[in-house]
């Protein structure tokens, strides 16, 4: 992975404040931290309204037919467990770690590390993005931190990008009447 700096924060920072609606919003999010943090894979996972289980929303590298769908219940794999414990977790090789879960629709053989940290929004999370490498890798303390900042400051975006989404929806429904 290439050194770290502010500048790869800064090319996600303003990505995310270019998005409108949630879709183009998590696209640019795993689009972009896939190519400032040089991993093979970047995944978002958003809970499901009743706060049970995290559903795969964006990502590169994975499956595409498992957007949308492959859930993850709050605890499971080293994803669920990020959201679950608050922090994040890694693994030089993933799929030897206990915390693992293998999702059979999202294609994720080829890859050996991961990074997973949740996306905190006032207070309550809202989901958890990973990274993914098709090697063995040591995540740093500064690659946890750019994606635990990454994470952040997605979760806001998310947030306003469903809130403009309600809105359009809402509008469009008055308009409709």
């Amino acid at each position: 992975m290439p050194p770290i700096g502010l500048a790869p924060l800064r090319e996600i920072a303003r990505a995310i404040a270019a998005a409108r609606d949630l879709d183009s919003t998590l696209d640019l999010i795993v689009h972009k931290t896939t190519e400032v943090m040089g991993v093979d894979s970047c995944t978002i996972y958003l809970l499901d309204p009743d706060g049970e289980a995290l559903r795969l929303r964006a990502s590169t590298g994975l499956a595409r037919r498992a957007v949308g769908r492959a859930p993850l219940n709050i605890g499971e794999g080293l994803t669920g467990y990020a959201v679950q414990h608050n922090t994040p977790a890694f693994a030089r090789e993933a799929q030897s770690d206990p915390r693992f879960k293998f999702v059979p629709e999202a294609d994720e053989k080829q890859f050996t590390s991961l990074l997973a940290v949740p996306m905190i929004s006032e207070q309550r999370p809202i989901g958890a993005m990973n990274v993914q490498t098709l090697g063995p890798h040591d995540y740093t303390p500064d690659e946890i931190e750019l994606l635990a900042l990454i994470g952040d400051l997605a979760a806001g975006a998310l947030d306003k990008a469903a809130l403009h989404d309600s809105m359009k929806r809402q509008l469009n429904e008055l308009t409709a009447l």
